[in-house]
Parts: structure tokens; C-alpha cells; sequence
């Protein structure tokens, strides 16, 4: 039965008492809005229906990211990105009630967000939404009568999937700078890359106990020795001859791992060593064009480098023409090394012997990362 009560401070305060439910109340400045709640509260009570609305109401999404943080993200392999995503969430969200949050808003933020970042970026966000509202429902015990908020709305398109692969002599002269540098990390995890399709954080996990280089396999594990991303844990993966040779070259580290370098550091060094390539490489093209035009290339170039005086508008002009046309060293991404292993194993193991050293699940997992070149499928059929 219902009740509708004025307060002291002139609000008024219904509540709902009914066999077989948990006591409902709620205060409105209004009575018919009281009444009118009252009157909702009962009729899906008798048809059935009724979902208290009571903690989804007094719990704002802020307190509900807080407790995610604290009980769920530390379990995750990856904890750095899902993080700073929730942070930024909160700040946008974290004031309503779980309730309050609409298909609208969440539609709202998805376009205003795509026209700063890639659909990729925000589907990741949307994901880590839902994924607090799941943890609401189905961990915490807290009720959502509207249901979860991501369900009404779509999700970015999101574009085709990346076929770089390494092109022409990009591996070549990326060997020859790597074997520059001071240290022998850089180059090794290159190779060992390349050679075994392992991600980045399970190359840096990699440690020497977990490789024997008689028998030629490297025991795979995830972030810290973790469990990998497709929650296995951990993958032997063969060793090739060229990957034997890296790994039996190098020093022994103090830390026990193969490659002491953090991720950081080799995204760093990864992003200062493309540029350092694709200058060089384009550099070496327009020395030849404005050698070509009997321009003294070698002095033009290090107006570019050094800057002590303007290049001459000829140089500018070949400058412009060779950046546009050069592909070397373009958007090469760390990952897309994992790409060029995959197509390179695909040449030599069948499906099922290739799943189990990329340690993905599935034959569709395996194909967006295989990529053969026409020209060598063309060998192929003779």
C-alpha cells in the first residue's frame, strides 16, 4: 500500500509497502509527482516487473569507477590505458547516478568525442562503460531498471584493420641503425619480433630461464608473468635459427629478463628511430635528384639539417615531390612487426601449427594479421 506524506521542510515523501517487497520511498517537491511515482512503483509491482531503483540510485557513476579501480583493474593484464580512460570518464559522468545516465548522453559523447580521437579510441571508452555497469549489475548487486545505457546506442564504424608490413629495404637499413646504438636491446627484441610474432609486452615478460636454446623454444608469458592477452598461461613458441643467434649473443642481464627495457623506453626509441630512418632515407633520395639537377647536394642537405642558411627553392621544390612520393618509413607502427611475422610464418606452418605460436584463438584472429603480397603469391603458382 501507498502512503503520501508532507515533510516539515514542505517536500513531500511517498512510500510503498507491499507483501513479498522491500520498503520503497522517495521525496518530491511536489505531491503529484509523489503520487504519481507511487501509483508506477505498484503497478510494476502487480504486473511483476518491479526493479528497486534504490542503489542505482544512490550510486553516481564516479563512486561506481572508484570501486572498478579498486577491485577489477588491478586484475587486468593491461592496467596503464583502461585507467586514464575511466579518469577522464569520471570527470565527464562521474556526478549523475547510474540511473541518470541515458542512451542519449552516452550517443552525445560518442559524437562529440569522435571528432577528436579514432573510432577505435572511443569504442574502447564505451567498452570500459559498460564493462562498469556489468560489474554493477552482476558483482556488486546493484539493480539497473533501465538496463545498461551502452546497449541503446551504436558503436563507432570502425575502420579496416592495418596491413602494414615491412616494404623494400625498410628491415635492412633499420638493422643497420639498430646495430649503431649502444646497447644490444633495441636490435635484439627487432629481430625476436619479427622472428616469433610475440607482442611487445611478452617479449619484455621474456625471461632467460624460460628459454632453452638447445632444444630452440622460448616459454611466452604475459605482462609481468602474467597470463597473455588471450588468457593462456603461457605459450612455447619455436625458435628460429636467426632467433637462437640473436638470443645466445646477448649479455646476461641482472634483472633475469632477456630484454631489460621497459615498455616506454622502447616506444621512445622505436618513434626516435623511424624518424631518424625516414630522414636519412629521404635525405639519400634528394641528394640523387639534386645531384641529377647539378646541384651541390651534399651543401644542400645540411642547410636542411643545420638550418645556418635557407635551402634553395629548388631543394624545397624536390623536397616536397620526394616526401610526397616515398612510402619508407611512413606510419610503421611497433605492432605492425607482428603482422610481417605472421605473414612470414604463414609461408612455412600450417593454420593450426601457426595459431598455437601467435596464441591466437581463432583462424579470424589470424587472418587480420596475415597479409601476403601478391607478388609472392604469384610465385608461388609458377
Amino acid at each position: 500500500m501507498a502512503s503520501v506524506k508532507q515533510r516539515p521542510s514542505g517536500t513531500w515523501q511517498a512510500k510503498v509497502r507491499r507483501l513479498g517487497f522491500p520498503d520503497q520511498s522517495k521525496t518530491f517537491a511536489r505531491k503529484t509527482d509523489a503520487e504519481a511515482w507511487a501509483r508506477a512503483v505498484e503497478r510494476e509491482m502487480d504486473v511483476g516487473s518491479f526493479v528497486s531503483r534504490n542503489k542505482a540510485e544512490n550510486t553516481t557513476f564516479g563512486e561506481a569507477v572508484d570501486r572498478y579501480l579498486a577491485e577489477v583493474v588491478p586484475k587486468l593484464r593491461a592496467q596503464r590505458q583502461p585507467t586514464s580512460m575511466l579518469l577522464k570518464l569520471k570527470e565527464r559522468f562521474g556526478e549523475y547516478s547510474l540511473v541518470a545516465i541515458q542512451p542519449s548522453m552516452l550517443a552525445a559523447y560518442r559524437d562529440e568525442r569522435l571528432r577528436a580521437v579514432g573510432p577505435q579510441t572511443v569504442t574502447h571508452e564505451l567498452g570500459l562503460v559498460n564493462r562498469v555497469f556489468k560489474a554493477c549489475q552482476l558483482d556488486w548487486g546493484i539493480p539497473l531498471p533501465q538496463g545498461i545505457p551502452t546497449a541503446g546506442i551504436r558503436k563507432p564504424k570502425l575502420p579496416p584493420g592495418r596491413d602494414r608490413r615491412l616494404e623494400g629495404d625498410e628491415e635492412a637499413i633499420l638493422l643497420r641503425s639498430l646495430g649503431q646504438a649502444a646497447t644490444p636491446w633495441m636490435k635484439a627484441a627487432f629481430v625476436l619480433a619479427v622472428e616469433t610474432a610475440a607482442r611487445r609486452s611478452e617479449l619484455l615478460s621474456l625471461a632467460w630461464q624460460e628459454v632453452d636454446l638447445t632444444r630452440r623454444v622460448a616459454r611466452i608469458r604475459g605482462v609481468d608473468g602474467r597470463a597473455t592477452k588471450n588468457d593462456q598461461r603461457y605459450r612455447d613458441v619455436p625458435l628460429s635459427t636467426r632467433a637462437v643467434a640473436t638470443l645466445a649473443q646477448l649479455p646476461r642481464s641482472t634483472t633475469g629478463r632477456v630484454l631489460p627495457i621497459t615498455a616506454d623506453a622502447l616506444d621512445s626509441a622505436w618513434d626516435r628511430l623511424i624518424a631518424r630512418c625516414r630522414r636519412e632515407h629521404v635525405h639519400g633520395v634528394l641528394s640523387r635528384k639534386l645531384e641529377e639537377q647539378g646541384i651541390d647536394a651534399a651543401r644542400e642537405i645540411r642547410a636542411l639539417v643545420y638550418k645556418k642558411r635557407a635551402p634553395l627553392d629548388m631543394t624545397l621544390k624536390l623536397l616536397a615531390e620526394v616526401e610526397r612520393v616515398e612510402i619508407r618509413f611512413l606510419d610503421l607502427h611497433w605492432h605492425d612487426l607482428r603482422h610481417e611475422a605472421v605473414s612470414r610464418l604463414a609461408e612455412r606452418l600450417q593454420m593450426h601449427e601457426l595459431m598455437k605460436v601467435t596464441g591466437q584463438k581463432t583462424a579470424k584472429m589470424v587472418a587480420r594479421y596475415y597479409h601476403p603480397r601478391a607478388e609472392d603469391l604469384a610465385a608461388k603458382l609458377g
